[in-house]
């Protein structure tokens, strides 16, 4: 283990004896990695709400009403299942059941903890449009990915006000010292209508709400072809992290099933 990893590895030795995580804690209380119960993801709704003002107007126990008043199942009477159940027909509480903690990781992700990858279909149709009825492109703008080290205009949702986000995102990049590069260009693309691999569900980037960076420099865990548990493998900077972070964008190098490349707009999940 060098570099990077083995920072983030050897810098978490201490959490070992400490506290954990929110969430490891629920982990132990519903026999689901990460799983929150159901009271839990009750105190999570405001924070959804809040995330998303533009769009969400309230929970009526257990339906989210959206401000144009359409009416959406929240899932909440329904119990923490195993993940891999979740991460095929993810209810909106699902997505709340797992949280993203930012800032320097301690250890490797616990199995399954993969905060961001419970998705809830409709949820996100309805939000951001749905890229196969052209209805994501209405929102999509240019967005000029490192413009001073080697411009690439991206296409990058304006709903939620991701675009601007992004932008900013690039400003502080861009001011990073140049041993950052690297793992910055060329990115590996914004928007693009397609689904998940494992899932066959839309991903994120058919939203236009997710970006990959350089993948030269990133690491994936369908690339190592493991058996069994996955070994955690991950080369980008935390200071690159923690750029994306400060704008609400969860990384995929926190997942269990790890994706160092990718980033998503994802407010709600920010512990």
């Amino acid at each position: 283990m060098a570099g990077v990893e083995r920072r983030l590895f050897l810098g978490g030795l201490a959490a070992l004896a400490g506290c954990g995580s929110p969430d490891a804690g629920a982990t132990q209380a519903s026999g689901t990695t990460g799983a929150a119960p159901v009271d839990v993801v009750r105190s999570r709704l405001p924070r959804l709400i809040a995330a998303y003002p533009d769009h969400l107007a309230r929970p009526e126990g257990d339906t989210l009403v959206w401000t144009d008043g359409t009416r959406m199942p929240i899932g909440t009477g329904q119990p923490a299942r195993p993940f891999a159940e979740m991460l095929a027909s993810a209810t909106i509480a699902d997505q709340l059941r797992q949280t993203y903690e930012p800032g320097p990781m301690t250890l490797p992700p616990p199995r399954d903890h993969s905060p961001g990858r419970l998705r809830n279909t409709a949820f996100f149709l309805k939000m951001y449009g749905d890229c196969r009825q052209g209805d994501t492109a209405l929102h999509l703008r240019p967005v000029t990915w490192m413009p001073r080290t080697r411009p690439q205009t991206l296409r990058v949702t304006t709903v939620n006000d991701v675009a601007s986000r992004l932008e900013r995102v690039i400003d502080a990049l861009e001011a990073m010292p140049d041993r950052f590069r690297a793992y910055l260009v060329p990115s590996a693309g914004t928007y693009n209508c397609r689904a998940v691999a494992d899932t066959g569900l839309p991903s994120v980037h058919g939203f236009g709400a997710a970006i990959d960076i350089a993948v030269r420099q990133s690491d994936y865990w369908a690339w190592t072809r493991t058996r069994g548990d996955i070994a955690y493998r991950n080369r980008i900077p935390p200071e690159i992290v923690e750029v994306f972070e400060a704008e609400r964008f969860i990384w995929g190098g926190k997942w269990y099933h790890y994706d160092t490349m990718h980033f998503e707009y994802r407010p709600e999940l920010f512990a």
